[in-house]
């Protein structure tokens, strides 16, 4: 699975809540430069912490599907093997 977009989704999603919070507040430019500005710095942070968690938990996924595979071929392998002794 593609991971990369993650924290981008993230950060706009916390800095349109932010922005609409500001403005129902009726913040002052300053003050609402200041929150965007923190609300996308630890946003970001964040994003890219879940993004690592979620490439690694798919990767860990991906290699026990292949060790499962590799098995299944093993056994197969092994019956045909016995099948053509048999013969």
């Amino acid at each position: 699975m593609k991971t990369k977009s993650i924290p981008i989704i993230i950060i706009l999603i916390a800095a349109a809540i932010s922005c609409f919070a500001s403005v129902i507040q009726g913040v002052s430019f300053d003050i609402f430069t200041k929150r965007l500005f923190w609300t996308v710095i630890i946003f970001a942070i964040i994003g890219v912490i879940v993004s690592i968690v979620m490439h690694q938990g798919f990767r860990t996924m991906e290699s026990e599907e292949e060790q499962t595979e590799e098995v299944a071929e093993d056994t197969e392998l092994e019956n045909v093997s016995v099948e053509e002794q048999e013969k």
